[in-house]
């Protein structure tokens, strides 16, 4: 990790999930200049700077970032959890405006971040080129298409998978893209946990099956970037013993 020691990392996070807070505290405690959603921690070796703003509205993410290039000329690390998920079915009545916000958030916002984070990855001085890392956190879900049932009685969050789904196409899709632009110093990961403590779907299907803790699920991401810089992780799965999904 010594490498990242004074680095600039931007965490994304939807809604201030125990997962982001986590990262952002492994993080600064490695040394980056964290630039993420929420979090307050004293006397860490890195900087925070909290921002808040949807990542599916354009008009609010590129401020954030170029405000981060005009600081800190660009970033070398992102940590993208676009994660919004319903109980709603596709087929049910009346859930246009619940379709949207999943497919805005987990998709489009997943792609206005990788963008704008690409972009300021290029601008950075050339003895910072050397290293770069896009990390999409997406969901075991999305290797496997298998609805939640509650109670037995009827499937939820049928949305939910299709993003995860989606985004490993999107994560494969940016690979080609930066290799493309000549930017191979850039890596790209995705990280799929399975259920995580205090998520939804836990609460849903209740407390006696095996889960991780955000913890974990952080350890799995400076796993990722802290390899050396000929190795690069595609994906990582990560799950607890035990769990179904």
């Amino acid at each position: 990790m010594e490498k990242w020691d004074g680095r600039v990392a931007v965490v994304v996070d939807f809604a201030g999930t125990s997962l982001g807070l986590a990262i952002c505290k492994d993080l600064v405690n490695h040394g980056l200049i964290n630039l993420a959603k929420t979090l307050a921690k004293e006397n860490a070796r890195g900087k925070l700077y909290p921002f808040q703003c949807d990542v599916s509205d354009e008009a609010q993410v590129n401020p954030v970032f170029r405000w981060i290039s005009e600081k800190y000329d660009g970033i070398d690390l992102l940590i993208n959890i676009c994660n919004s998920m319903t109980k709603g079915l596709i087929l049910d009545d009346d859930n246009t405006a619940a379709l949207r916000q999943v497919m805005n958030t987990n998709i489009v916002g997943l792609c206005l971040v990788a963008r704008e984070a690409a972009k300021c990855m290029t601008q950075r001085l050339p003895e910072r080129k050397n290293i770069g890392h896009i990390i999409i956190v997406s969901s075991t879900v999305g290797e496997k298409i298998d609805l939640f049932w509650h109670d037995g009685s009827k499937p939820i969050n049928a949305l939910y998978p299709a993003g995860k789904h989606a985004s490993k196409a999107i994560v494969e899709a940016l690979r080609q893209e930066l290799l493309y632009m000549e930017q191979e110093n850039v890596k790209i990961t995705a990280i799929s946990p399975g259920l995580v403590e205090s998520d939804t779907i836990h609460d849903e299907i209740g407390k006696e099956h095996t889960a991780l803790s955000a913890s974990d699920v952080s350890s799995a991401i400076l796993y990722a970037i802290s390899v050396k810089e000929h190795v690069q992780i595609h994906e990582l799965v990560i799950k607890g013993v035990g769990d179904f999904l």
